[in-house]
C-alpha cells in the first residue's frame, strides 16, 4: 500500500514506477538491493514531484510573462503607428524626412513582408483588387419572351 507521501507525488509518476514502487512499499518493503531501497525509491518519487510542480509554476509565470509581452508591443504598436501617422503629417512640407517616413512600416505588416511584396507584384500599377464572389451563380433561365413579368 503506498504511502502518502508516495500518494502525492503519483501524478508525475508514470503507471510503470507507480506500480513498482507499490511492490517495493509492499512485497519488498524489507528487501535491500545495492542503491534500490523502498526508501530511496520514495525519496526519488518525491524529488520528481517537487521538480514537477516547480517546473508547472515556472511555466505558469512563463505563460504570464508572454501575455504581458504581447500587451506591450501591441501597445507599443498602437503607439508607433500613431506617431508615424503624426510624423508623416508634420513632414508633409519636407520631401526628404516624408521618403524617410514612408519606407518605414509598423503593424501587422511587419510579420509578414514577403506577402505585401506579393501583392503588390500580382496588381498592376493602380488597379483595384476586388474580393472573389462567393456563393453559387445564379439560376439561368432559358433565354426567350416566354419569361413574364412574374419569373415563370
Amino acid at each position: 500500500m503506498p504511502t502518502p507521501h508516495a500518494e502525492s507525488s503519483t501524478e508525475a509518476l508514470s503507471p510503470a514506477i507507480r506500480e513498482l514502487l507499490s511492490i517495493f512499499e509492499g512485497e519488498l518493503a524489507t528487501v535491500q538491493f545495492p542503491n534500490v531501497s523502498a526508501k530511496i525509491l520514495s525519496q526519488l518519487a518525491t524529488q520528481v514531484s517537487t521538480e514537477t510542480h516547480r517546473a508547472e509554476a515556472l511555466r505558469q509565470q512563463l505563460d504570464a510573462a508572454q501575455a504581458t509581452l504581447a500587451e506591450a508591443q501591441a501597445k507599443l504598436v498602437r503607439t508607433a503607428e500613431l506617431g508615424l501617422a503624426y510624423a508623416r503629417v508634420f513632414a508633409a512640407d519636407d520631401p526628404e524626412l516624408l521618403q524617410r517616413l514612408a519606407e518605414i512600416h509598423v503593424g501587422a505588416g511587419d510579420a509578414s513582408p514577403g506577402r505585401r511584396r506579393k501583392l503588390e507584384v500580382a496588381a498592376p500599377e493602380g488597379a483595384i483588387r476586388l474580393p472573389a464572389k462567393r456563393g453559387r451563380k445564379p439560376k439561368q433561365h432559358p433565354t426567350g419572351a416566354d419569361i413574364d413579368a412574374t419569373g415563370t
